[in-house]
């Protein structure tokens, strides 16, 4: 007899209905791990959430760990195109008049074939010899002369020999082992559209660093590469073959009708505490002004973002780990010994008074600030007033890297460096909960594959069943309707 094609309709057994409450049993190890994976999510989201605060909590740090942000004089200037200020802590409040006569340049010069025009291409060949760099300052007084800057003497940076042999000899090979060399000086190659010319620039600028060039090599093989000497007060032959093109200078401004002469563009030493960094040249005569003014907004603005920053990460930080004795309910990070441990860290960093910092501002309720019970910080705003406005207090010395030691900001910054650190404590958490939702995704993979085989050996066993029940019953009911048939012969 051919068997049933649909299990049950024979036998009146319900394979389906039976084998579905089965697989239902043999589930019951996915949703346990359905229900771990969530938890390590649940877990990762949170940690996620205390990276996030972690991170602003550094960038408030780091404001308060710079001791610029603590000057009490904000800079100002009339004409910003002429020049921009900034003020350090040691600047006092005033004003002043500043002209710019001059800007700082570099000394440019350009070597040219000796026919006086462009090279025909990069590979052609200069020769070979010992190319000499000195920087210093000519004197075109008579008789003229080259004092060499006594700076790069002492350093040992000045002079400095470059050898040009077969195999860099050519223009752009030249150019390469000039900037090979670090000898100060950038070499380029311009096209000027009648041939390929080397372009030398003295990396620094100031009068101090015209630049003084030599050739040395034997005559039969040095050829062109002589075109490279430079020395104004040199009355040798062939000894001033590369042209000027910009003239090494210093920078002029005058200060209150002072003059001032400087190496660089960027001058911090003519007003105490400011820096300068001059933009243009002015018109003879005219001045700009300079302020100097007093102003401890930022400083109230950076410790007030940096305490909103601890407090956010403190928050963070008890909703995970927060535990609810009345309803026995524990948040989804409640005795997480990493997160318990960035707890302490931050708050155990707070313990002990700044080092070398002076008597009175050398713990936070010297700037109005202290710990609640909930762990969180709160601002006295009269005693922070007090703290930022008397010049007598220096809150850089709380806070900040200074000559003296470093502040809670530094000291915070550095922290949470090493814990969001990709080898820190964090990231190391967040890789193991991670790790574990892989797991758990691998396990489960596994299981549903097993799965698969336990329904189809079910439904083979109970069709198997079904069909030898239709079967019987089958037999049955003939065996009936024969014994029927007997008796009722009788």
């Amino acid at each position: 007899m051919a068997s049933l094609s649909s299990p049950g309709i024979g036998s009146g057994l319900d394979v389906n209905a039976l084998v579905t409450q089965l697989m239902t049993v043999e589930k019951a190890p996915i949703t346990l791990l359905d229900k771990k994976e969530a938890s390590f999510q649940a877990k990762l989201s949170t940690y996620g959430t205390l990276k996030s605060s972690l991170a602003a909590l550094q960038t408030a740090a780091k404001a308060l760990a710079t001791p610029a942000t603590f000057s009490p004089i904000k800079a100002s200037v009339a004409d910003a195109t002429a020049l921009t200020v900034s003020a350090s802590a040691t600047a006092v409040a005033g004003s002043y008049d500043v002209e710019v006569q001059s800007l700082a340049q570099s000394q440019k010069l350009l070597v040219s074939s000796s026919s006086g025009t462009g090279y025909g291409t990069l590979a052609s060949t200069l020769g070979m010899g010992t190319i000499t760099i000195n920087f210093g300052t000519y004197d075109a007084s008579a008789p003229p002369a080259f004092t060499a800057n006594p700076d790069k003497l002492t350093a040992k940076t000045s002079p400095i020999s470059i050898t040009i042999g077969n195999d860099n000899k050519s223009l752009a090979g030249v150019r390469d082992a000039i900037n090979a060399a670090n000898a100060g000086v950038s070499a380029s190659i311009i096209n000027d559209g009648n041939g390929f010319r080397l372009s030398l620039t003295s990396l620094d600028t100031g009068a101090r660093n015209a630049m003084q060039i030599s050739v040395a090599g034997d005559a039969a093989t040095v050829g062109e590469l002589g075109q490279l000497n430079y020395d104004p007060t040199s009355t040798a032959t062939n000894a001033n073959q590369a042209s000027q093109n910009v003239l090494a200078k210093d920078a002029v401004i005058k200060v209150d009708n002072v003059t001032i002469t400087k190496q660089s563009n960027t001058i911090t030493d003519a007003i105490q505490g400011v820096t300068l960094t001059l933009g243009k040249t002015m018109t003879a005569g005219t001045t700009t002004k300079v302020t100097l003014a007093r102003d401890t907004s930022n400083v109230k603005t950076a410790i007030e973002a940096f305490v909103k920053a601890y407090n956010d990460t403190n928050t963070a930080i008890r909703s995970a780990t927060a535990f609810d004795a009345a309803t026995g309910k524990a948040a989804i990070l409640t005795g997480d010994s990493t997160m318990n441990s960035i707890q302490s860290q931050l708050r155990n960093l707070f313990g002990a008074p700044v080092s070398g910092a002076p008597s009175g501002m050398a713990i936070l309720s010297d700037a109005g600030i202290s710990f609640q019970r909930d762990g969180s910080l709160t601002i006295d705003s009269t005693i922070l007033a007090v703290a930022t406005t008397d010049p007598t207090k220096d809150l850089s010395k709380l806070f900040a890297t200074t000559d003296t030691g470093k502040g809670y900001g530094y000291q915070m910054d550095v922290l949470l460096g090493k814990i969001l650190s990709p080898v820190g404590i964090l990231v190391d958490r967040t890789n193991s909960f991670g790790k574990s939702v892989k797991d758990i995704g691998i396990n489960r993979d596994a299981i549903n594959a097993r799965l698969v085989t336990i329904e189809k050996r079910y439904r083979a066993q109970y069709t198997a069943l079904d069909t030898m029940i239709a079967k019987m019953t089958t037999t049955s009911n003939f065996l009936t309707q024969q014994l029927a048939s007997i008796a009722a012969s009788r």
